[in-house]
């Protein structure tokens, strides 16, 4: 398709799919980070929808040349799919961050917080050790790959210009926003465990030696044990997250496929 013959209705189309894949880059997981500048994120999504274009843009759904107003409209509706495609992707990192404070605060870091390079929030340091060890394995096993088929998908589903069904979706982010409190106690239970079995025994060390200082005692001990925990279910943490992962992937494109459907 070579670019000096199009037209003004393939212009429009070309537009109209960068915004909607720029969108989804500037909020995805990987992608859509801080660290990443947002020169290279729109070159990025340049790029994608010089490659994606040719598969999609020629999809006729509806009448275009629109007046300015109405195109604008499409606009919104384009960057509104964009948006929420890329939000659902989240829930994945969120459930672990989510984990990542139930731990923190657990092994006593609740008051200690950094600022996460990656989305420029306050986390704690445990949340971020996870954030950073669940990316790496998340890029090892492919996952910024799958994050394009999305893209991909979501034109296949809802053409350039075609209309959506927010409701549609609605069932489905209400299932992943649940599925985030599971994926944050699955990856925390060993520490959890781990930690609760130190707080009965400090427990039991109270009330046997009361002239201990249980309390100042107990500190470094659950540090101790929450930091050795962790590396010790790293192989777990492996396994878990690729199991999470798949169900992730499915998640995606059902969400992609209800807001086509409604």
């Amino acid at each position: 398709m070579d670019i000096l013959t199009w037209n003004l209705d393939q212009l429009e189309r070309w537009f109209l799919m960068l915004f909607r894949i720029g969108s989804m880059l500037m909020v995805f997981p990987f992608y859509g980070y801080e660290t990443i500048p947002v020169q290279i994120r729109m070159a990025f999504a340049f790029f994608v929808t010089v490659i994606l274009f040719p598969l999609h843009g020629a999809v006729d759904v509806m009448q275009f040349s629109p007046g300015v107003i109405a195109y604008f409209g499409i606009v919104l509706k384009e960057v509104i799919v964009g948006l929420a495609i890329g939000f659902s992707a989240q829930f994945l990192f969120i459930g672990v961050q989510f984990a990542g404070q139930v731990v923190g605060r657990s092994m006593g870091y609740a008051i200690m917080n950094v600022v996460d390079p990656q989305t420029g929030q306050n986390m704690q340091i445990i949340g971020q050790l996870l954030q950073f060890l669940v990316l790496m394995i998340f890029i090892l096993i492919n996952g910024h790959h799958f994050l394009i088929r999305a893209i991909d998908e979501s034109f296949l589903q809802i053409p350039i210009g075609g209309g959506f069904y927010p409701a549609g979706g609605l069932e489905m982010a209400a299932r992943l926003s649940a599925d985030l409190f599971v994926i944050g106690i699955k990856v925390a239970a060993p520490v959890l465990v781990a930690i609760l079995v130190a707080e009965f025994a400090l427990g039991v060390v109270a009330r046997t030696v009361p002239q201990m200082n249980v309390w100042l005692l107990g500190f470094p001990l659950k540090i101790g044990i929450g930091l050795i925990t962790i590396s010790l279910s790293l192989p777990m943490l492996v396994y878990l997250f690729g199991k999470i992962y798949a169900g992730w992937q499915g998640n995606i494109i059902d969400f992609i496929r209800d807001m086509a459907t409604g």
